[in-house]
């Protein structure tokens, strides 16, 4: 028995695990050998009808009933050796398709999830809005809801002083905030990495005021509470030809708008935003050209002695030739350059076309000229700034102490401020005398004064405008008296009219620059106010004032 049993399993594994050609030869095999037998069955019956004996006729349906036996347990044979089990197998196998069908449709649904959601926060993605915003708009066109932008101010600081892990953390606790400012039916989205969006049924005034409430206070992360400010860009949806990709991008352009506007604000997106986009991007495409076309050049405007009123030097300032625009003025361009990253080359062109009209004037005999240049936040951190400086001007002629070098508060606290103490540094043991411009509407401390080699300030013309009101005189007073114990000369910028000059010479300011004086000139008017004023005190004239103002 265990060897039959033996025999059965060998034969009926050979049968299950043969080839589907190998198992139909079998049926057909099976088939024929069943067929033959039920021929032999019809021809024995035959012969047993013409059988003329009784022991023959016994013999033939015998034979006749073995021959019937055969073909049965033939059958038989076929249905227990390779039916049944084909059939298990076959009940196995869509069993096991079925099984594979449910884990590959889990694992779709995982990765439609994963497709449409942030890793970090959970949240949707800007897959998943852009469809929303889709839907939304083909079937609520013109709705009247309300998109946001929300853009965090200075991530980028927070990751790089406390941590990347907290810094995720922050952004889970932010998203985490955003959800609990709108309903359930309603969606917050991380759409890149410090930005999220929202859209909501609800009037802007009111999801904009929960959405600012969420930052007013401290974010508990890592056992730390961290304050972070936001900026917002938003829209209300009521143009029903909109896309959902121009939706995004109108409230994102109006987000950087209110970042570049200093952030911690909220801005809602109007088509004029976009044309000022537009022109922006044009400039940038513009200035590269411009700049190797020589379109930008220096004015400059007198700086003098509020003692004497002898002149003291000059400020360069820069100005665009635009040859379908006119003469444009920096605060037209500079911030384009700066989108465009040029702001380096661009300074770098003003400052060697200075240096150049300077050297003419001083080949000229009309006076020994003392130039300030402006240096963006850009070039006063660029590493080669003092191999390209001082090989500016070893080519222009100038000595290093006919140059003065301005740069902003905002540098010394940019996150390239210690490439600008280097080059800060570099440029005073050079020999180059520092100023730091526009002083009283930064943020530089007291202590950045006395660290770095610094040999005078400017102070701002919202600070000199309102003299001799006692407030601005009370702050201007103690800003001079800071200088004098830091030994540091000061010049005051926008000096108008006679009271301001004497109200500053009371004061002890040195020097003076300003529409009272004179206002910035190109290079060959310029040089027609030196010849006139370089060998005598300059005086404020009210009728030049009033020119200078209509100008």
């Amino acid at each position: 028995m265990v060897l039959l049993r033996n025999l059965l399993d060998r034969a009926r594994l050979r049968l299950t695990c043969s080839g589907p050609k190998l198992l139909c030869a079998h049926y057909l095999i099976a088939l024929v050998v069943i067929c033959g037998l039920a021929v032999v069955v019809v021809g024995i019956d035959q012969r047993h009808l013409q059988a003329e004996t009784l022991a023959e006729r016994e013999f033939l349906q015998q034979l006749q009933w073995i021959m019937v036996a055969g073909a049965v347990l033939v059958v038989l044979a076929e249905t227990a050796l390779i039916f049944l089990p084909d059939q298990r197998a076959l009940q196995e196998h869509v069993l096991e398709l079925r099984e594979s069908k449910m884990q590959l449709e889990h694992l779709n649904a995982q990765l439609h999830h994963i497709g449409d959601h942030d890793a970090l926060t959970g949240l949707p993605n800007r897959r998943r809005l852009i469809a929303v915003l889709e839907r939304q708009q083909s079937h609520r066109p013109g709705a009247g809801q309300t998109f946001l932008v929300v853009g965090l101010d200075g991530f980028k600081s927070i990751n790089d002083s406390l941590g990347h892990e907290l810094g995720d953390d922050l952004l889970v606790a932010v998203g985490y905030a955003l959800r609990c400012c709108v309903d359930d039916e309603h969606i917050v989205a991380r759409i890149d990495g410090d930005e999220f969006a929202l859209l909501s049924d609800e009037p802007s005034e009111q999801i904009l005021q929960r959405v600012i409430a969420a930052f007013t206070d401290p974010f508990d992360v890592q056992g730390r509470r961290v304050k972070v400010n936001a900026s917002i860009g938003y829209m209300t949806l009521d143009d029903p030809d909109a896309d959902a990709m121009a939706i995004l991008a109108d409230a994102d352009l109006a987000l950087q708008t209110a970042k570049d506007a200093g952030g911690h604000r909220a801005l809602r997106f109007t088509s004029v935003l976009r044309e000022d986009a537009g022109q922006l991007q044009l400039l940038k495409m513009e200035l590269p050209d411009a700049i190797r076309n020589g379109e930008l050049e220096p004015w400059f405007q007198p700086q003098v002695r509020l003692s004497d009123g002898s002149l003291h030097g000059v400020e360069v300032l820069a100005r665009w030739r635009h040859p379908t625009r006119g003469m444009l003025t920096p605060d037209s361009f500079l911030h384009a350059a700066e989108k465009a990253g040029i702001m380096v080359e661009l300074d770098h062109a003003i400052w060697l076309a200075a240096m150049r009209q300077a050297m003419i004037w001083q080949n000229a005999d009309l006076w020994r000229p003392v130039i300030s240049l402006n240096a963006a936040p850009d070039t006063i951190s660029d590493p080669y700034l003092i191999e390209k400086f001082l090989l500016s001007l070893r080519n222009s002629g100038l000595s290093v102490d006919q140059v003065i070098v301005e740069v902003l508060e905002t540098t010394l606290i940019s996150g390239a401020g210690d490439m600008a103490a280097v080059n800060i540094d570099g440029l005073s043991e050079c020999g180059v005398a520092l100023e730091l411009d526009d002083f009283g509407t930064g943020y530089a401390s007291l202590s950045r004064l006395t660290q770095l080699p610094l040999s005078g300030i400017k102070l701002d013309r919202s600070l000199i405008a309102p003299l001799p009101e006692h407030g601005a005189d009370s702050v201007v007073r103690a800003i001079l008296a800071l200088a004098t114990e830091l030994g540091l000369h000061v010049v005051a910028e926008g000096v108008e009219d006679t009271d301001q000059a004497q109200h500053l010479i009371d004061c002890g300011c040195a020097v003076g620059q300003g529409y009272g004086f004179a206002r910035p000139m190109p290079p060959k008017e310029f040089l027609g106010w030196l010849r006139a004023n370089a060998s005598k005190p300059v005086i404020i004239d009210p009728d030049d004032l009033a020119l200078a103002g209509q100008a």
